[in-house]
């Protein structure tokens, strides 16, 4: 933004404020040196990053079952195992191709361990 964009914007922002948030003769705001220096370079966001959209090569034909088991020492809540979570990672890897209603039947289950026992989670993909 540049001066006279800022100051229509807050019409009673200080001149020190329209100076230092306006953007320079390059094209770029200069927040912390006050204008005096080079203006740091940015990085890129990562915007949606390794959460991004996967995309599936040819159509879904296939129906998926996932079962996610999670043996614990202590049971809890079905909804705080947090299966959503397992799926989705299992799609952005490519272990399954699509999470959709119609084509991923999701199974919820845990088991007790013994105290000494190690606690883990496992994820069963099945076509259907």
């Amino acid at each position: 933004m540049n001066a006279a964009e800022l100051a229509a914007k807050f019409p009673n922002a200080s001149p020190a404020f329209i100076r230092r948030n306006s953007a320079t003769s390059q094209g770029r705001t200069d927040f912390q040196s006050g204008g005096r220096g080079p203006t740091a370079e940015l990085e890129r966001g990562s915007r949606d990053g390794a959460v991004g959209a996967l995309q599936v090569q040819g159509r879904v034909g296939k129906r998926f079952r996932v079962r996610v088991t999670s043996f614990r020492r202590r049971l809890l809540d079905e909804d705080n195992l947090c299966e959503k979570y397992h799926v989705d990672l299992c799609r952005y890897a490519g272990a399954l191709p699509s999470d959709q209603a119609g084509r991923a039947k999701i199974e919820v289950a845990q088991e007790k361990v013994g105290s000494k026992e190690l606690e883990f989670t496992r994820i069963e993909i099945f076509a259907i």
